[in-house]
């Protein structure tokens, strides 16, 4: 499940043979600061990017990547990602069990019987993050301010391999193949809540089985829109039913009705038209009850399709 990694280790810790790391990189090139004249030493490692400072050394790229030979399609599980950890031991000649991990990325790739934009469609909004749908194939969840400590990243990972020019495994060029990862981001103790986040810290058992119930979780925290049932004038026997039932059609008709709800209550904001800031919590969550009324819809056959491949990612921990 693991993806793209940074790793930083300390000179102190590299020993005698940092000088020596150079050697093993791929096009080695040294780079001196204009404002400080540190010189540095930058390179790669089939495919990983390797940057020797004064202090340490820097190593950021896709483990599956490194250990596949160039497709991140296929997770690494606890086992594969030790594996790729002492690949790029055996290569640089040194000990990577206490290189500090600065950020990672944990997702699956998931296919799927439609195509990947439909599932993005149906997909609501998450608590305390911004949904960001920046094309037909990329639905991002981010914080609002500058620092993205964790973003949740849902996409068609053909589409993707196609802009970036990546390698597509055989039989999988039209597949619908959708991929949705987490990024975790700086102070990664903190965020996780675990005393220390290091190299070998990534496939012990009791962080893996952590990572992989905070992925499962935020995915089920989204709110995900039903569809209204055929028979459901049967069910509205007030105005307030009628009110719910109407905007739940709305809600649920609607393709972007999301990002629609979003902007009004941001126009709201903008206007001041509340006093009480919780004003706008309560408009939002008066709305998705009009459309998540669990008597007027039927959960969605798409949905649950990915709601049950999300879940059985976690079956072999």
């Amino acid at each position: 499940m693991y993806d793209k990694v940074k790793l930083w280790i300390d000179r102190c810790d590299v020993g005698d043979g940092f000088s020596h790391i150079a050697s093993h990189l791929d096009e080695a090139k040294e780079l001196t600061g204009l404002n400080t004249g540190e010189v540095s030493t930058y390179g790669r490692l089939q495919g990983l990017k390797v940057r020797m400072y004064v202090g340490g050394l820097s190593i950021v790229g896709s483990l599956p990547k490194f250990l596949y030979g160039g497709t991140n399609i296929y997770p690494l599980e606890r086992e594969t990602t030790a594996e790729a950890i002492s690949k790029i031991e055996d290569a640089l000649h040194l000990s990577l069990a206490d290189a500090k991990v600065t950020s990672f990325e944990f997702g699956c790739c998931f296919l799927m019987r439609h195509p990947v934009w439909g599932y993005l469609d149906r997909l609501g909004t998450m608590p305390r993050m911004q949904r960001c749908r920046y094309t037909k194939e990329t639905l991002y969840y981010k914080h609002k301010g500058q620092q993205q400590p964790k973003t949740i990243c849902i996409y068609d990972k053909i589409a993707e391999a196609r802009t970036h020019q990546m390698e597509i495994s055989p039989g999988l060029q039209d597949s619908n193949l959708l991929r949705y990862e987490i990024r975790f981001d700086g102070r990664l103790p903190q965020q996780l809540k675990w005393p220390i986040v290091i190299a070998s810290t990534l496939h012990r058992k009791e962080f893996y089985k952590m990572v992989m119930s905070r992925y499962q979780d935020a995915y089920f925290s989204i709110k995900n829109p039903n569809k209204v049932r055929p028979d459901y004038m049967n069910e509205i026997k007030t105005v307030a039913d009628a009110f719910d039932c109407f905007v739940g059609k709305l809600m649920n008709n609607a393709g972007q009705s999301q990002e629609q709800v979003s902007a009004f209550l941001d126009e709201l904001k903008a206007a001041g038209v509340f006093a009480d800031r919780k004003n706008y919590t309560r408009l939002k969550q008066r709305i998705e009850r009009a459309a998540t009324k669990a008597r007027l819809t039927i959960a969605d056959e798409m949905v649950k399709e990915l709601d049950d491949d999300v879940k059985n990612s976690g079956a072999y921990v």
